[in-house]
């Protein structure tokens, strides 16, 4: 049996089936679609959307029927246009087997047309060609054709534009085919070849012209198969396969030989010839030809589609995309001119470093420096047909010599922003003035009339309103020094606007001694008039463009070395506007350039703070008469005032002027000082501050909102579904207040809010598993998630958040916009989120959804209480593209009070497809809220316990620590609840499920009992554990400490490096070496003799400082008040990253770098900053190739790679302190231990850990707390990402997640993953657990992760016994007790003697002063208020013991005696304000001079 035979019963079989609809028997189909057709009328007028099938009588005569009837010859969708056909028409067809295939060419709308076949494969495409529309004649000439050669099968034919005319025709036969393909061959050059093609026998085919193939020196000129030689744009009879590879011919001239003007057309259409191409991501040429001195040559512009760059026009035949980022170097010299058209307006793209063109959506720029390449940098991504460089011929300045050499000024005279710049200027440097002067006549935009340009384009006018005083515009050119300017020929584009006036435009000559000529008289067109309905159309000066050529005697009279004014009435009233365009002056030039004198400009801003300054175009010297453009920036809180001179003269009161150089200058801006004030707003209520926007927008200085006296603000405070504004604090309700800023202003705005579980309003970025945006208790864990219907996966959106891309069609919305394989193949994700709704019933689910470009039009609502059983809660369907429809539905009583509620919107696949044929998928939602009534379940059972920290017996624990008991629900503490360890009564800190309380100070080597009364602890319902908590243990047996002094204190033995050198150079490394750093900023200086190599090629100092021994402890005084930094030199470089430094880089930042021989670092209460600073590249605080490192109480404050293990056997371990970053931030080789760390983000969309070559466990993260820097990092970035394949590994464990990941949590690094990502008991900052179910489960290629530990997992990873085997970190980390019984009679300090002390420091008013092994010391002021720190054996000190007068702390007051002074001081001796909270000693001085001690918390 055949494959066709096959094939045909197979068909027959699904449609017996009901699989697919029996079709009718084929027949030949002819469309024309340029009318009604077999549209109903309204479908007709309202150009619907339809799909229908019909059914071909035998006659021909068609009938409509519905799409699904058993007997339609066809089906068809899509909408009419207009009389060029419908647009995105679709035909369905079944087919026997070989078919001819016709669609009606557009002018308007070249486009491809694909065909498929019934498993979705393509099996045919052509492009319509654009030989006049089909709608005119009606013929196949006018038709574009191809084939289908293959089986029966049932035929999709798909068009992507104005489709006039659609046919299928039965044929036996079909032309055979050619391939046409390219290869390199034996040539050499840069870019890509073009695409093959395969096309039928007989078929005209043209050639490539040359786009994307660059050698340097030479030019394309030819195709070769070897044998025969084509010319690039030949159109030839395609007769046989070809292999063409391309033909380069050596140049003998090149751009730097012009004589005359050229320019460069880089042209992006498809219509000009341009391949289809989708750069992204990549560098690379595009390349035009040129005509230099009479030859044709290749000239290339460079791009660079990095940084978020592309360029991409497969889906337009005259536009190509261009994003923002995308860099382009193009030709450039002084006086070219860079013209680029775009489809929206271009506001923000840089051309040679400038923005300030003329905004629109053509402009052009006149480039002043004197590169010989310039960048052009899209800052609007639009759509872009071409880049135009026109580089004139520049002149050698001086000496330069001219004999009746032409010369032509061309003003466009077109917009309103830049009449004054030419677009024409030759020759170069031939004129030292050209301007133009409009007196005060107003320009009253732009218009157009009758008038049409040579090319039949209708010609854009400036309008010009006469004054009082002046009726005529004045253009003027200057010759350079030197030569004189006969003028030949002026001209110009005239009209009149609105307005019946004859003779008005007179046209006149004049020099600068005063010759005038007269030129000519001209009545100018009205512009909505023709010239037979215009009332003065007849006279014989009636014209559109007045053309003159001087007579010879005009020419000698107007020949001049001064200035040549040329002069135009605008020849109407004051009350009416006459227009000018395209305004040129012609002559010839004669004479030799004067040598031209060099000046120098230097300029400032005065004050310095107050302002910048820039210059255009910058050059180290300026030729004598050049105009340097100025513009002085005023900074938040100045105010431009003028610019000066050195002699102090006032040059301009213009912020931005024009200054000629006819010496050297010392240019400066002076700007004056205003005053301001901030503006504080807040919310009540429970709504999020954005919801209250002020306009304009302040500007932020240290974190406050700051305006310019006399500002008028505006407050605008917006609604939702659940939170209603209600009043201002000054009890206005309006939605709106306006005040004007006099003062420092602060506002609430108070909110009212109903009853809801979760809202999600989409204002800030976050666009993968995005957390709630309003979360009632127990759902700040909630999170909204796109998910792939075949894995489960969660995956990211097109973030369309207000924030992020300013909302999408009107609102903030979440876009689906996932990438199928074809046309309309969407619908593989959905919408989910889980919420807690255990507190609540009567739940309701709103929202809107939209869509653009396709989508189905109907999504289904499901609920679920599993994640797996669904049930349908209500349906909505989508009308037309962008259009929202909002949605509310109630979900069944099964849903109330469920601890887990899933929730997903789902793609109903049997509603049709709408939108345009996309395999994007277009559907959007928005303001996502489910709400309910409250109401708490009520819970019989107590809290039960399930671990403790210590445990029932332990035998080791700290002297200093937490006890934490762990419970099987969220609860609450009793009021008044307290615990007891011996002699202390503790207060408990109750999160979640767990109840710490902090301890100090116990003995060593001592039995303790810690108990809980019965009742203590309650559940949500206030149900009280029964029975008392007691815990037994043993506290740790601590070595008796050696008594010794620090080895090295900075700076008062010498600065940080040489305490480093100095550890590093001591004969016993085996000894401890300790290192105290009095609090201060240590900048630690570039080496005099190590180097690194930097990535731009150069050589440079290096910042690093080694160490280079074992067993250092490095002390701070305290960890925010002791910093140590780096030098960095301040130079940056570019590549295809962006600007970073020159000392980027892990092995060229380093602030400190501890080599590979090296065990046993310590590091206490310090800060280690990089010196590089944010977002200048990879910036290390420490890198540390040695092992057993510990760091205690430590802030590492970096952006990018903040600390890196680069040992694989490392060891290291963490407790407390502060480690902060962006990306990558902690990250390398080895095992590592982070102990109650704080992990703070610096930024929104960073990655925290990035673990490479793991030990055995990697990085295992046990009771520490994630926060942010901004509050819009909450949701916005990942745990990680793996720097390895099967190698990282990462583990959170009881993590309090103040800020939340995304859903996803972890994120891809290149094809990298991990060997194990993990978390265990994430908690959110309330104590709700984190849902972990969308955390990312495969990575690379489909290599599988489990992201959940179980808890028998997680208890062995927390067991850092596991992970260091022998060696016991917090051995070392054992804080020393503080000093007991410290007290002072007179000067005499004395305290209590200890064992498991290394020494002392005594501290005056918070200082440390001294340190003493002895356990007194003496005072030099009995007034100070003095304390004492232990250290422990490390170095580390303890926290503050304040002396009191004659005993250790007190609470006694003398009778009768008042307090005449009160100070505070935190636990480490440091005096703090009245504000502080926390723990604090309160020290009281007294009438009597005695002092009071206690220890309070506030």
């Amino acid at each position: 049996m055949t494959k066709g035979r096959i094939l045909r019963l197979v068909l027959l079989l699904l449609c017996l089936a009901g699989m697919i609809p029996a079709s009718a028997a084929f027949k030949d189909i002819k469309l024309d679609l340029t009318g009604q057709w077999l549209l109903t009328d309204d479908e007709f007028a309202n150009k619907s959307n339809v799909e229908f099938g019909f059914v071909i009588a035998d006659d021909g005569a068609m009938t409509r029927v519905e799409a699904t009837e058993p007997t339609a010859n066809a089906v068809i969708s899509g909408k009419y246009h207009n009389d060029h056909g419908w647009g995105g028409a679709k035909l369905v067809i079944p087919v026997d087997g070989m078919v001819k295939i016709g669609v009606g060419n557009c002018d308007y709308a070249g486009h491809t047309v694909k065909v498929t076949d019934a498993a979705g494969n393509e099996v045919a495409a052509f492009a319509t060609e654009k030989t006049g529309c089909w709608k005119n004649s009606k013929d196949d000439a006018h038709a574009t054709f191809g084939y289908y050669r293959g089986e029966a099968t049932t035929l999709t034919i798909t068009t992507s534009s104005y489709t006039p005319y659609l046919s299928v025709e039965a044929v036996n036969e079909a032309p055979s085919q050619a391939t046409v393909s390219y290869t390199m061959g034996s040539a050499e050059a840069v870019g890509t070849l073009p695409a093959g093609i395969k096309a039928d026998m007989g078929t005209d085919y043209t050639l490539p012209k040359n786009f994307t193939l660059y050698a340097e020196g030479k030019t394309l000129t030819a195709w070769t198969d070897g044998t025969d030689t084509y010319a690039p744009g030949q159109t030839i009879k395609l007769e046989k396969d070809l292999e063409l590879s391309p033909v380069f011919t050596a140049n003998t001239v090149s751009l730097a030989d012009r004589t005359d003007a050229v320019t460069l057309t880089f042209d992006f259409q498809q219509k000009s010839g341009a391949p289809i191409v989708g750069y992204q991501n990549v560098t690379g040429v595009w390349v035009t030809q040129a005509t230099v001195n009479g030859q044709v040559i290749d000239v290339k512009l460079d791009f660079d589609t990095n940084n978020g760059g592309k360029i991409a026009n497969a889906n337009w035949t005259d536009w190509a995309q261009m994003n923002a980022g995308t860099k382009l170097t193009v030709p450039s010299c002084k006086g070219a001119t860079i013209a680029l058209e775009a489809y929206g307006s271009i506001t923000t793209t840089t051309i040679d470093g400038q923005t300030d063109y003329a905004q629109g959506t053509t402009i052009n720029y006149t480039i002043g420096g004197t590169a010989e390449t310039i960048d052009i940098i899209i800052g609007d991504g639009s759509y872009y047909r071409t880049v135009k460089v026109t580089l004139p011929v520049v002149s050698t300045p001086g000496g330069k010599t001219y004999t009746d050499e032409p010369a032509k000024i061309i003003w466009d005279f077109n917009n309103e922003s830049s009449y004054e710049t030419t677009s024409t200027l030759l020759p170069a440097g031939a004129f030292s003035i050209v301007s133009v002067n409009l007196g005060d006549m107003q320009v009253k935009g732009t218009g157009t009339g009758q008038a049409v340009d040579e090319n039949g384009n209708a010609v854009t006018f400036l309008k010009i309103r006469p004054s009082e005083s002046t009726n005529a515009v004045e253009w003027s050119v200057k010759p350079a020094m030197g030569l004189t300017f006969t003028p030949t020929k002026v001209s110009s584009y005239i009209q009149r606007f609105g307005t019946d006036a004859e003779n008005g435009v007179t046209v006149t000559a004049k020099l600068d001694d005063g010759t005038t000529v007269d030129l000519g008289n001209f009545t100018a067109p009205r512009n909505n008039k023709t010239q037979s309905e215009d009332k003065f159309g007849g006279s014989a000066n009636y014209t559109n463009q007045f053309v003159i050529t001087l007579t010879e005697e005009q020419q000698q009279m107007l020949t001049s070395a001064d200035g040549f004014h040329l002069y135009a009435t605008v020849g109407v009233g004051t009350t009416k506007e006459g227009g000018f365009s395209d305004v040129r002056i012609e002559g010839l030039v004669n004479g030799t350039v004067a040598e031209i004198e060099k000046y120098t400009l230097t300029t400032k801003a005065d004050p310095e703070e107050a302002g910048t300054v820039s210059v255009y175009p910058k050059a180290d010297e300026y030729d004598e008469g050049s105009e340097v453009q100025l513009t002085a920036t005023q900074n938040f809180g100045y105010h431009f005032l003028n610019w000066t001179d050195a002699e102090g003269n006032v040059v301009s009161e213009d912020a931005k002027f024009t200054y000629i150089m006819n010496g050297n200058a010392e240019l400066t801006a002076h700007f004056q000082a205003v005053k301001t004030y901030e503006l504080t707003y807040s919310v009540e209520g429970g709504a999020n501050l954005y919801m209250v926007q002020p306009t304009p927008a302040p500007t932020v200085v240290d974190g406050k909102n700051m305006y310019e006296e006399g500002t008028t603000v505006t407050l605008t405070a917006s609604s939702n579904k659940i939170l209603t504004f209600t009043n201002w604090s000054d009890g206005t309700s309006s939605s709106e207040i306006t005040f004007n800023m006099t003062e420092d202003k602060t506002v609430t705005a108070n909110y009212s809010a109903i009853d809801f579980i979760a809202g999600w309003d989409f204002w800030r970025p976050g666009n993968n598993g995005r957390k709630a945006d309003f979360a009632a208790a127990d759902n700040d864990a909630a999170t909204f998630n796109l998910v792939n219907e075949e894995t489960g996966e969660s995956s990211g959106w097109l973030d369309k958040s207000q924030e992020a891309a300013g909302g999408y069609e009107g609102r903030p919305a979440a876009v689906n916009w996932k990438t199928g394989t074809s046309n309309g193949d969407i619908g593989h994700y959905y919408w989910q989120t889980m919420v807690n709704a255990g507190a609540f019933e009567n739940i309701k689910v709103a929202f809107e959804m939209a869509y653009n470009y396709n989508s189905y039009t109907t999504y289904d609502v499901e609920y679920s209480r599993d994640g797996t059983a669904w049930e349908n809660i209500g349906s909505i369907t989508l009308e037309g593209a962008k259009n929202w429809i909002p949605a509310e539905f109630d979900m069944p009583a099964t849903a109330n009070n469920a601890e887990k509620l899933y929730i997903r919107w789902i793609a109903d696949k049997t509603s049709p497809i709408e939108g345009t044929s996309s395999s994007n998928d277009g559907n959007a939602i928005a303001n996502v809220f489910i709400i309910g009534s409250a109401k708490q379940p009520y819970d019989p059972t107590a809290p039960a316990l399930v671990n403790t920290v210590p445990t029932e017996g332990a035998s080791n624990a700290s002297a200093s620590g937490k006890i934490v008991l762990t419970f099987d629900k969220r609860i609450k503490a009793a009021e008044g609840a307290t615990a007891t360890l011996g002699e202390q009564k503790l207060e408990p800190v109750v999160f979640g499920k767990t109840m710490t309380f902090a301890y100090k100070n116990l003995n060593y080597d001592t039995d303790y009992t810690f108990t809980l009364p019965a009742g203590a602890v309650t559940n949500l319902s206030d149900i009280a554990t029964e029975q008392a908590i007691t815990i037994n243990f043993r506290t740790m047996l601590k070595p008796v400490v050696t008594k010794a002094l620090y080895d090295f204190v900075v700076p008062t033995d010498g600065t940080m490096e040489a305490a480093i050198a100095a550890a590093d150079s001591r004969e016993d490394k085996s000894k401890r070496f300790r290192i105290f750093v009095m609090d201060g900023t240590y900048k630690l200086p570039q080496s005099k003799t190590a180097t690194i190599n930097c990535d731009n090629g150069k050589t440079y100092p290096s910042p690093i400082t080694n160490i280079n021994s074992s067993n250092i402890s490095i002390i701070g005084e305290s960890r925010d008040g002791a910093i140590v930094t780096n030098s960095i030199t301040e130079d940056k470089f570019t590549d295809k990253f962006g600007t970073k430094s020159v000392y980027e880089g892990i092995g060229k930042s380093d602030v400190l770098q501890i080599q590979g021989s090296v065990s046993g670092i310590y590091f206490q209460d310090i800060t280690i900053k990089t010196g590089l600073g944010d977002k200048n590249g990879r910036d290390i605080a420490v890198q540390d190739k040695g092992t057993k490192t510990i760091y205690k109480n430590v802030c590492l404050h970096g952006y990018q790679d903040t600390w890196v293990s680069n040992k694989e056997s490392g060891l290291y371990y963490f407790e407390g302190g502060r480690l902060r970053g962006r990306t990558d931030f902690l990250c390398g080789k080895g095992d590592a231990y982070y102990n109650a760390v704080d992990l703070v983000m610096c930024e929104k969309g960073g990655y925290l850990a990035v673990p490479s070559q793991s030990n055995k466990y990697g990085y295992v993260f046990k009771d520490c707390v994630i926060k942010g820097e901004a509050d819009d990092i909450d949701g916005n970035y990942t745990l990680g990402r793996p720097w390895g394949n099967g190698t990282p590994s990462a583990l959170y464990i009881d993590t309090r997640m103040e800020v939340q990941p995304s859903a996803i949590g972890w994120n891809e690094m290149g094809d990298g993953w991990p060997k194990r990502f993990a978390e265990y008991n994430s908690t959110t900052k309330t104590g709700t657990v984190i849902d972990l179910s969308s955390r990312k489960k495969t990575f690379s290629d489909n290599h599988p992760n489990n992201p959940v530990l179980s808890a028998e997992e997680a208890a062995e990873a927390a067991d850092m016994t596991n992970m260091f085997g022998d060696w016991q970190p917090t051995l070392y980390t054992e804080q020393a007790q503080a000093p007991a019984n410290v007290s002072i009679d007179g000067t005499a300090i004395t305290w209590a003697e200890s064992n498991y002390v290394l020494l002392w420091a005594v501290c005056k008013n918070g200082k440390v002063v001294a340190f003493t092994t002895e356990p007194s010391y003496t005072a030099d002021d009995a007034t100070a208020t003095w304390s004492v720190r232990a250290a422990n054996e490390m170095g580390g000190l303890s926290e503050a013991t304040i002396a009191t007068i004659g005993s250790a702390i007190s609470t006694v007051n003398a009778e009768g005696t008042n307090a005449i002074k009160t100070e505070y001081f935190n636990l480490q001796g440091i005096r703090v304000n009245d504000s502080y909270r926390g723990t604090v000693i309160r020290v009281q001085t007294l009438e009597n001079g005695s002092k009071t001690t206690t220890k309070i918390n506030r």
